[in-house]
């Protein structure tokens, strides 16, 4: 990840918004980045207003930097990102109490396909509870998709002195992956000592090269198995995990990234998406 000079935390005047406050607040102290906070309406307000509007307290408002624009909310959080050139983009994937349940709002799923960035998704439902990372949940199917994002959570997890979980998940039946350059899992799943500890082995040592995750941070490899997108969710529930880092190769259309969004849609831990381009391997 580049050197951090603003974590952007968008807030719509909901209640639900502020969950992002305190999360953001964390990474920023970890990048000793500016935290700013904008407001996006069709109406120009003052400073008592606008504060008020965006449901901050005097508190809340210690070391930020609050501003507002007007025009289409989405369009004009990605343009303030990018001309802060913000290192993160942090807010709730959605803020309206819906009767069916969603994974994204209109304006979090439009930022996040259009954002430079990563994105930060923090559930509503975690409320202003303060927020520090200790430890990071990396799902990995052995693909190089998600080795992309090993040395952006390796970096995270030495800047925070974090623990890295790294959790596999085999699912039985499940079609295995063909992506150029995965390596595969062993097919017994259901029975550890076929061909799962050199597979556990060379998994690391490919994680270590990737991620230089030997350089002073705690790495672990976990296997379970189930459904991907469960077993992720359970995990980081039972563990205490404070941030899940997930890949993403920019599709969100029907049967895509349905793994990523169902953890998005029920992880009760914020969730950093980091945006691949399709034909980058890296």
């Amino acid at each position: 990840m580049t050197s951090a000079q603003t974590v952007l935390v968008p807030l719509d005047g909901s209640v639900r918004a502020t969950a992002a406050v305190p999360v953001a607040r964390g990474l920023a102290e970890l990048f000793h980045a500016t935290l700013a906070v904008l407001h996006v309406s069709e109406e120009t307000l003052e400073s008592a207003a606008l504060v008020d509007r965006m449901k901050l307290s005097s508190q809340d408002l210690r070391g930020l930097v609050v501003d507002q624009r007007t025009g289409a909310a989405a369009a004009r959080i990605v343009q303030e990102a990018t001309e802060r050139h913000a290192a993160l983009i942090v807010m709730c994937p959605r803020t309206r109490m819906d009767a069916r349940p969603r994974t994204f709002g209109s304006v979090a799923e439009a930022v996040l396909r259009a954002a430079r960035c990563p994105v930060v998704l923090v559930p509503p439902t975690r409320g202003r509870r303060d927020w520090a990372l200790r430890q990071l949940l990396l799902p990995h199917d052995g693909t190089p998709t998600s080795a992309a994002t090993i040395g952006p959570a390796t970096d995270l997890a030495s800047k925070a002195a974090a623990k890295l979980v790294v959790l596999h998940v085999a699912t039985a039946g499940a079609e295995r992956p063909t992506e150029p350059g995965t390596l595969v899992s062993p097919r017994y799943i259901d029975q550890p000592q076929h061909g799962w500890p050199a597979w556990a082995e060379e998994f690391l040592d490919r994680l270590r090269a990737v991620g230089h995750a030997t350089d002073g941070v705690d790495i672990r490899l976990v296997l379970a198995q189930g459904e991907a997108g469960s077993a992720i969710v359970d995990f980081a529930r039972r563990n205490d995990s404070d941030l899940i880092v997930l890949g993403w190769r920019g599709l969100l259309e029907h049967d895509r990234a349905r793994t990523m969004q169902y953890v998005i849609r029920e992880s009760i831990c914020p969730v950093i998406v980091f945006r691949l381009d399709r034909d980058d391997g890296r």
